[in-house]
C-alpha cells in the first residue's frame, strides 16, 4: 500500500513540475545574436556572438536552439553545436543546460567563404522539464545582417588595356579648375583675381585669403557588369565563377576610380537580393567604395534584362560625356550595336572581357 501511495505522490509531483515548466519555462528568458562586424571581405574571419539570459529562479535542465542561415558562411567546430548543410541553407542546432539567474555568452568563429548578403530572421527555442513531460517552444525574431564583399584583387590583375584607359580618365579629371566649384580657402598668390578674395576669412586670419577652386569632374565613369555568359543565354547563369571574377573586376575598377576622384556609377543586368526581382541594378553616382562593395555583395546572378537593352536605355535617356566600361564575357552583335549608339551620343566605350577560368587573357 505504501508503494502505491509513493507512486501516486511521485506522479503528482511530476505533473506539478510539468505544469510549472509548461507555464514558466520561457518566461524571463531573453536572447540576442549579433556579428562582430557588419561587413567582411570574402575569406575573412569574424565572430557571431549569442547572449542568452535566464532571469528567473527556475533552471532549464535542457534548452534546444535552432536557426538556419544561407550557405556561404563556414562555422568552426564548437561543442554543443550541430550543423547540417543543404544546397541553399544550413541548419544550426545546439542543446545545453541553463541555470537560474544565468547570463551566458557564446562565441562562434566563422569565415565568409562566399560573396553575399546573409540574414538571420529568427531563432527557435524549445525547453521543458527534466523528464520531457512538458515541452514549450518560442521563436525569437531577429534582424541580423552580414555583407560579404567580393574577394579583393589588385588593380594590376585587371587585364590590359584597361589600366592605361583608366589612367587617362584620372589625368583628365585634374586638368582644368572649375570656377564654380570651391574646395576651401588658401593664401593669396600673385596673379589671383580680387574677385576670388574671401573677405570674411581675410578679416578672421589677418592674412589675405582667396577661394580655392576645385577641379571639374568632367570625367564620369559608368561601370557596366554583364551577367550573360553568352549572347544566347536566357536566364540561368551557366558559368558562375566567371561572373564572380567580373564582379571582382568591377570592385577593383570602382576602387581605383573613386580614389582618383572620378564620378562613378554602376549598372548591371542582375538584380539585388533585397530588391525587386525584375529590376536591374542602376546606381550612380556612388559616393564611396563601401557603397559599391555593398551593391556587389547584394548582387544576385539572375538576369533581368539583356545587357544590350540596358545600354540602349542609357542612350535613349540622352546620356552624354560619360565613359562606359563594359565588363562582359561576350561581345555579341546586339551588344556591339548598343555600344555604338552610346558612342553616337558622345560617350566613350571601353571593353573588359572576363577571361575563362584558367585561361590568361590576351
Amino acid at each position: 500500500m505504501a508503494l502505491v501511495w509513493f507512486i501516486l505522490f511521485a506522479a503528482a509531483l511530476l505533473l506539478i513540475l510539468s505544469f510549472i515548466y509548461q507555464k514558466n519555462a520561457l518566461k524571463a528568458l531573453s536572447y540576442d545574436r549579433y556579428f562582430s562586424r557588419k561587413a567582411v571581405y570574402a575569406g575573412e574571419e569574424l565572430e557571431m556572438v549569442e547572449e542568452i539570459v535566464n532571469a528567473k529562479l527556475l533552471p532549464l535542465p535542457w534548452l534546444r536552439m535552432e536557426s538556419s542561415i544561407a550557405t556561404g558562411l563556414e562555422f568552426g567546430r564548437q561543442e554543443n553545436l550541430g550543423i547540417s548543410s543543404g544546397d541553399i541553407y544550413q541548419n544550426h542546432v545546439s542543446l545545453f543546460y541553463l541555470r537560474s539567474y544565468r547570463h551566458i555568452k557564446r562565441r562562434h568563429t566563422l569565415v565568409g567563404e562566399r560573396r553575399g548578403f546573409y540574414t538571420l530572421e529568427s531563432v527557435t527555442m524549445t525547453t521543458g522539464d527534466l523528464f520531457g513531460f512538458s515541452r514549450v517552444v518560442k521563436t525569437f525574431p531577429l534582424q541580423l545582417e552580414l555583407l560579404v564583399y567580393p574577394e579583393l584583387i589588385s588593380f594590376d590583375e585587371i587585364p590590359l588595356p584597361v589600366h592605361s584607359w583608366l589612367g587617362e580618365l584620372a589625368i583628365k579629371r585634374w586638368i582644368v579648375e572649375d570656377p564654380f566649384l570651391t574646395a576651401g580657402i588658401r593664401e593669396y598668390s600673385t596673379g589671383d583675381s580680387m574677385g576670388m578674395v574671401n573677405w570674411k576669412a581675410t578679416a578672421r586670419t589677418g592674412v589675405m585669403q582667396v577661394h580655392k577652386n576645385d577641379y571639374s569632374a568632367d570625367s564620369r565613369l559608368m561601370i557596366c557588369l554583364n551577367v550573360e555568359v553568352s549572347e544566347s543565354m536566357w536566364r540561368n547563369i551557366t558559368d558562375v565563377e566567371r561572373i564572380e571574377l567580373g564582379i571582382r573586376y568591377a570592385a577593383a575598377v570602382a576602387g581605383y576610380a573613386l580614389d582618383h576622384g572620378i564620378e562613378t556609377g554602376f549598372i548591371c543586368n542582375g538584380r539585388l537580393v533585397d530588391g525587386d526581382a525584375r529590376e536591374p541594378v542602376l546606381s550612380g553616382p556612388i559616393a564611396q567604395q563601401e557603397e559599391m562593395l555593398g551593391l556587389l555583395a547584394r548582387l544576385t546572378l539572375d538576369r533581368t534584362l539583356p545587357m544590350n537593352r540596358l545600354l540602349e536605355l542609357q542612350a535613349e535617356n540622352g546620356t552624354r560625356d560619360t565613359d562606359y566600361l563594359i565588363i562582359t564575357c561576350h561581345q555579341g552583335a546586339d551588344l556591339l550595336e548598343a555600344a555604338g549608339q552610346l558612342m553616337q551620343e558622345g560617350n566613350g566605350v571601353e571593353w573588359l572581357t572576363i577571361p575563362e577560368q584558367g585561361r590568361e587573357s590576351a
